[in-house]
């Protein structure tokens, strides 16, 4: 009976979708593909229009994430209007840039780690971006499709940093202050990343995990995230080692380094004005920047994978355990 229970026993800890057996148990329980779905889902609705910046969809998309953070026991933080960090950024309008929230921390609560996404996406077929040439559609859409949903470029980064708010808030771990920012204006040239970049003293911020596109793998055999620019600072190397103390089915080097370094991936995303400051700041990324689904009308909720995305995500919670309670620091 004993050699039958270690046999079963070793059948669980080979299953690829991990179920993870340790005190981060609630990894299991809180990061799950259905409740990531619903997020991805519900950002990437036709409702919200292709959440471009400055129009009221993106407004809209704006206080559905701040009500998700506020509903998984993430603060706001004071300075800001609420959870919106504002600025005016079309037609002098005010509206609700980057979306903010946090979970102070206790012994290093005046260091920082950020966790962000942008949730900005490109429109419409009528928007200024698709009329001003910028955007050519190579996929395969529906007739009458004119919805750029934007499920992966980044409904999918912003449900995974929604769902890592949910996660530290319940395990109160964290040292260290943590901070969850949804950015806007990414599409339009990092607008909302440089503009809270310039608002920080470099030296509190500890790390920087940005996400972005990290709901369908790069190919059927090529299933795990890299860090872009993952040679400018240790920070790959510190997230494997302790993904692998505490959950070693990930095997040691699971977040691979950066896959398209000719693509300049490092400085296409909210981690560059970060790390043009000096932190060691990176994204990470599951898709190619060539993806058949990237900036197309078949970005649809439907074409992601939700199983790997759950991974993913896990993945990156049980990593940064040493960054958040303030034992890893990168380079």
């Amino acid at each position: 009976m004993l050699n039958l229970f270690r046999r079963l026993s070793l059948i669980v800890c080979l299953c690829w979708h991990v179920t993870i057996c340790t005190a981060q148990s609630n990894v299991d329980s809180l990061i799950t593909p259905s409740s990531l779905k619903e997020i991805v889902q519900a950002l990437a609705a036709d409702s919200f229009q292709g959440r471009l910046t400055g129009s009221k969809e993106a407004v809209q998309a704006a206080h559905f994430i701040a009500d998700e953070f506020k509903k998984g026991g993430a603060l706001p933080v004071a300075g800001n209007d609420g959870y919106f960090m504002l600025s005016r950024i079309k037609y002098g309008v005010p509206s609700p840039v980057n979306v903010v929230a946090a979970i102070p921390g206790r012994s290093k609560a005046k260091e920082l780690v950020l966790f962000s996404a942008h949730y900005d996406h490109i429109g419409t077929t009528s928007s200024s971006l698709f009329r001003s040439g910028k955007i050519s559609e190579k996929g395969n859409p529906e007739a009458g499709d004119e919805i750029y949903n934007g499920a992966n470029d980044n409904a999918s980064g912003i449900s995974g940093l929604i769902h890592l708010a949910r996660y530290f808030d319940k395990l109160k771990n964290n040292e260290r202050t943590l901070l969850f920012i949804a950015f806007s204006g990414e599409e339009l040239g990092l607008m909302g990343s440089e503009k809270m970049a310039s608002s920080f003293d470099p030296k509190v911020i500890k790390a920087m995990i940005n996400m972005d596109m990290i709901g369908r793998p790069l190919s059927n055999n090529r299933k795990y995230p890299y860090l872009t620019g993952s040679e400018k600072s240790n920070l790959r190397e510190l997230l494997n080692k302790k993904l692998y103390e505490l959950a070693p089915v990930y095997g040691k080097k699971y977040f691979g380094i950066d896959a398209f370094p000719d693509e300049n991936l490092f400085k296409r995303s909210d981690n560059y004005p970060f790390a043009a400051r000096g932190v060691a700041a990176h994204t990470i990324m599951t898709s190619s920047p060539n993806d058949m689904y990237y900036h197309s009308l078949n970005d649809e909720w439907e074409t992601l994978d939700y199983l790997f995305m759950a991974d993913v995500v896990k993945a990156i919670a049980l990593a940064c355990t040493g960054l958040v309670d303030g034992t890893d620091t990168p380079d």
